[in-house]
């Protein structure tokens, strides 16, 4: 298979990473100084929980200069997916498709404006992976399971195909048809676990164990659950505590990405995180002074 990683940081890096272990075709869409590395090394170093490995592949700057892909997967930060989807519109032949396993809950709204409703397919990521250095990726916890289905519901035989074929290569994959759901389960923990650590700069031990903190947390969940059903999207009834018991079983030095990304002075993915929620609220009439707050 021909696997184009378009943001080949942690969650690219990763997943394509296990892809080009196994035999796939993948080339790597990067810049800088983590382009210049994945040339000279050939591919990308992971540094996962389970041990080390080397995935093989080529590096490119533009989706222009990779070759047709039957599958693309699209990580980039969610305030690049209009540029990258625009870069990436051009080169996809006809059985290409694109699987977002980016993080917020409209990312695949503006490929399937930009690139054709047909060929994007929606990925709920579970894992706890960043760049550490040019090059190298380090898959530090989180379950690393991935759920993917056709955006934004429905079943089909070229899902279950491509579950199969990520299976082989290491995914922990499931298969889903309501993946705008199953995206909205991890939002509405992301933007309780993401929001609480960027905020406070603390890991989610400390939040945990400082009450003002912890209830915030649970708050910034009931805003996403609330928020989600009134837009339909089908929930647990039990969502709320079970994100709790999840956050309450990590290891105390979890933090976040976008509190990494706070801590390096990066740019921040809040605005299509918590200002999505909050634009979502207003219009639904829900209150989020917690995801305002953030």
């Amino acid at each position: 298979m021909n696997v184009t990683v378009v943001g080949a940081g942690g969650l690219g890096g990763y997943y394509g990473g296990l892809l080009a272990r196994a035999g796939h075709a993948v080339t790597f869409v990067a810049r800088g100084a983590h382009l210049d590395a994945l040339r000279r090394q050939g591919g990308v170093r992971v540094q996962a929980a389970d041990g080390e490995f080397f995935g093989p592949g080529r590096a490119v700057a533009t989706p222009a200069d990779a070759p047709p892909a039957d599958l693309v997967l699209f990580a980039v930060k969610s305030f690049d997916t209009r540029t990258a989807a625009e870069a990436l519109a051009g080169t996809v032949a006809a059985q290409t498709a694109i699987l977002s396993l980016q993080n917020g809950v409209d990312n695949e709204e503006v490929l399937a404006e930009v690139c054709g409703a047909g060929r994007i397919l929606g990925g709920a990521a579970y894992v706890f992976a960043t760049m550490a250095a040019p090059g190298v990726i380090a898959q530090t916890g989180g379950p690393r399971r991935v759920v993917v289905g056709e955006w934004p519901r429905g079943a089909s035989p070229r899902v279950e195909r491509l579950a199969a074929v990520c299976r082989e290569a290491g995914w922990i994959v499931e298969t889903s048809d309501d993946i705008l759901g199953e995206k909205w389960i991890k939002y509405t923990f992301i933007c309780a676990q993401a929001g609480i650590t960027a905020l406070t700069r603390l890991p989610v031990g400390v939040v945990r164990a400082c009450p003002p903190t912890w209830a915030m947390f649970r708050q910034l969940l009931e805003e996403a659950t609330a928020v989600g059903r009134a837009r339909g999207v089908r929930l647990p009834d039990d969502i709320v505590e079970r994100h709790l018991a999840l956050a309450a079983r990590l290891e105390p030095h979890v933090s976040s990405s976008l509190a990494s990304d706070l801590a390096q002075g990066k740019r921040l993915e809040v605005e299509a995180l918590h200002g999505t929620l909050v634009r979502y609220g207003q219009d639904a009439r829900i209150p989020t002074p917690a995801a305002a707050a953030v």
